[in-house]
């Protein structure tokens, strides 16, 4: 046996051990080792973050009205808020308070990220954690569609609906080739979804492909594209006219308006009927799984947004605090100008 401690951490290379590199479906890079003893009990498991970009080292000695456009390339998914963040301290330290309807288009911009993250993190990022689409070919349509009528009043409910989907999919898995859905372990027990569930949930993880590509449009009229949509320090890149036309820049006029509108509606619609009923739905077979863990569990820290009033931290409609030990009848008032208040850990 022979044991490695790099960075503390103890590998130990003998008997069976487990490599996933890189994890996939995630935001960045990571390498899993496990150690697994003869009845398949993990024993001993180091995670690696394996991916530095030196974002810290290119932002220096540059100007801090620009910074907004490198930091926001540390992700294309949680697009946009990291050069929000950054304008913000900049204009915090400048003591510029912007003009009300730039503060409440790039509100209009954060809580579109918000909404698309938390549906494209659920079906697209951690889904097939739970949701197994081999076995949505043994579903009856017709059950699968009284399950969604059940649950929610979503147009798209027929029994042909879901046959045609189905159909699709045997396609995909009689042809070997199952593409987005070729690297799971479909014939794994802890799956313990009924076929017409899994139906149910490969039919609007597709689904959810077209809502992700239509309420980014909001970013490309306010943002001028998405992913890594653009920011100014001082308010928004996005001339406003309310009676001109699309020529001249594409300013923004009532037609474009009226378009970020419908596509808000569409989300709150898919929402309502299709994403919140599924997380419940799903929850439900995996109880167990509810628990939590990890430092989630007992330390956690929000510095809260979506201010009421620009520039009162005070009323923000989710305001934040930190949670310290697992107690979460007592929440710490946090501070975001103190950085004291941070502390970075490799080891935990």
């Amino acid at each position: 046996m022979t044991i490695l401690t790099p960075n503390g951490f103890s590998l130990d290379t003998a008997g069976r051990r487990i490599v996933v590199d890189p994890v996939t479906r995630i935001e960045g890079h990571m390498r899993c080792e496990v150690n697994v003893d003869a009845n398949n009990v993990i024993r001993n498991a180091v995670s690696t973050g394996t991916m530095w970009r030196g974002l810290e080292v290119i932002l220096k000695g540059r100007d801090p009205r620009d910074a907004w456009a490198f930091v926001e390339r540390i992700c294309g998914v949680c697009t946009g808020c990291h050069a929000l963040t950054s304008v913000r301290a900049v204009e915090d330290a400048l003591q510029i308070k912007i003009p009300n309807n730039a503060f409440l288009i790039r509100e209009i911009m954060a809580k579109v990220l918000q909404w698309h993250d938390h549906v494209v993190h659920f079906y697209h990022l951690h889904a097939l954690d739970w949701v197994n689409p081999v076995n949505a070919l043994k579903a009856d349509p017709k059950a699968t569609s009284a399950l969604q009528q059940a649950i929610s009043d979503h147009s798209k409910s027929s029994p042909g609906y879901f046959r045609d989907v189905q159909n699709r999919l045997k396609k995909f898995v009689e042809s070997g080739q199952l593409g987005i859905f070729k690297n799971g372990y479909w014939d794994n027990p802890a799956y313990l979804l009924p076929p017409e569930a899994d139906l149910l949930a490969v039919t609007h993880y597709l689904e959810a492909l077209d809502f992700q590509r239509e309420i980014v449009k909001v970013h490309t009229i306010f943002g001028g594209k998405n992913p890594h949509p653009n920011y100014m320090v001082g308010g928004v890149p996005c001339a406003i006219n309310m009676e001109g036309d699309m020529s001249a820049g594409a300013p923004l006029n009532m037609e474009r308006l009226n378009f970020v509108k419908l596509k808000l509606q569409e989300a709150y619609e898919f929402s309502k009927n299709v994403y919140v009923p599924d997380v419940i739905a799903i929850a439900s077979y995996y109880k167990g799984w509810l628990y939590g863990g990890g430092l989630s569990a007992t330390n956690v820290m929000d510095y809260g947004d979506y201010e009421a009033i620009q520039g009162q931290k005070s009323t923000d409609r989710l305001p934040g605090g930190v949670i310290l030990n697992g107690n979460w009848n007592e929440i710490h008032p946090i501070d975001p100008r103190d950085p004291e208040q941070v502390q970075e850990f490799v080891t935990h």
